[in-house]
Parts: C-alpha cells; sequence; structure tokens
C-alpha cells in the first residue's frame, strides 16, 4: 500500500499509524493500493468545495475517487484517489454530536475512505448502508 499522508496545518490528532490502521480497515487485504490523505485548513476546504461542488462553505471531507470499484481485481498498484479533510470541521461537529475529537476524526477519515471505496450517501438506501458499515468501522477504533 502506498499511503501518502500531507499535513498542512499543525495539529490533526492522529498518528499516521491510525491512519493507516484505518486505510488497512477499510480496504483489508488490498497491497495494491494507492491514495492521499490531506490534513486541510478551512480556507483550503471551501475553495475545493466551491470549485468541486459549487458550495461555498467549509465542510469536512471531500473525496476525489479515480476509479470505480474495479480495483478489486486489478493487478499491480491503483491509485483509488485523495481524501481532504477539515479538523477545524470536525472539532465543531465533535462538539455539536457531543463525541470526542478522536472519534469524530476517525469517523471522517472511514467516510472520506468508503467514498474512494464506491459508496455515497445521495439515495436514502445507499445512505443507510453507508452510515451502517461507518459506524460498525469506527467501533474498532474506540
Amino acid at each position: 500500500m502506498n499511503l501518502i499522508i500531507n499535513r498542512s496545518i499543525k495539529t490533526v490528532g492522529i498518528s499516521n499509524k491510525k491512519i493507516k490502521d484505518i486505510v488497512m480497515t477499510v480496504f483489508p487485504g488490498k497491497t495494491n493500493i494507492s491514495l492521499s490523505i490531506n490534513f486541510v485548513g478551512e480556507k483550503r476546504i471551501k475553495n475545493i468545495n466551491k470549485i468541486y461542488r459549487k458550495k461555498d462553505a467549509v465542510t469536512d471531507v471531500i473525496s476525489f475517487a479515480n476509479i470505480d470499484n474495479d480495483f478489486i481485481s486489478q493487478k499491480g498498484e491503483v491509485d483509488l484517489g485523495d481524501v481532504f479533510i477539515c479538523t477545524k470541521q470536525i472539532s465543531r461537529q465533535a462538539r455539536e454530536n457531543n463525541v470526542s475529537f478522536q472519534e469524530e476524526n476517525i469517523r471522517i477519515i472511514i467516510h472520506g475512505l468508503l467514498h474512494l471505496k464506491g459508496y455515497d450517501h445521495v439515495i436514502k438506501k445507499d445512505a443507510e448502508k453507508m452510515f451502517s458499515l461507518q459506524e460498525k468501522l469506527i467501533k474498532k477504533f474506540l
């Protein structure tokens, strides 16, 4: 696995080892994958959100998947895409949801990775499936 972790902010609140453990839990047994996780500030995530999603607001996570679920059967390294995470937004959400910053951070990392894996939450049925799996995976780290 080729995991690139970029930090353009000082504090992300989670170790590289834990991030790698989370990735390996979301993509069990996948050694041929490549992806990046980017921890960014509010200005950058808002700009990305505005450019790519036409939403002029800070958000917690944005994922850019390079491929679809066909990566499972491919040989050689497969670049899954990039995940951008704003920890200031995660901190606000943790307070609003009365959970720890660490729990919310893990939740959002998993959420972003599930998008790279092909999950989405536009349709209610898909959302139920994605959020159910997300919460199941989070329990492995709490």
